[in-house]
């Protein structure tokens, strides 16, 4: 029992900053794919790729935001 709390801690813990940029850049790779994949590729308009192209920009863009947050909180513990 308190091995597994002791491991639920380790999760639950920010990621790196490495780590969180390269999650980061493959949500904005998926979602570009998915939206031209949607988009040109297919020759009628996929609804369903577009639409989880949009989630993972989404995604992307509010993780990117966290790593800017991160830093300048980072900045601030120093002064």
């Amino acid at each position: 029992m308190f091995n597994s709390v002791t491991k639920s801690k380790l999760l639950m813990n920010n990621p790196a900053r490495r780590k969180q940029v390269i999650i980061t850049v493959m949500f904005f790779i998926a979602g570009f794919w998915g939206i031209f994949m949607g988009l040109i590729v297919f020759t009628q308009p996929n609804f369903i790729l577009t639409a989880l192209g949009m989630v993972n920009i989404s995604l992307g863009i509010f993780l990117g935001f966290r790593i800017l947050r991160k830093d300048r909180q980072e900045l601030s513990r120093r002064k």
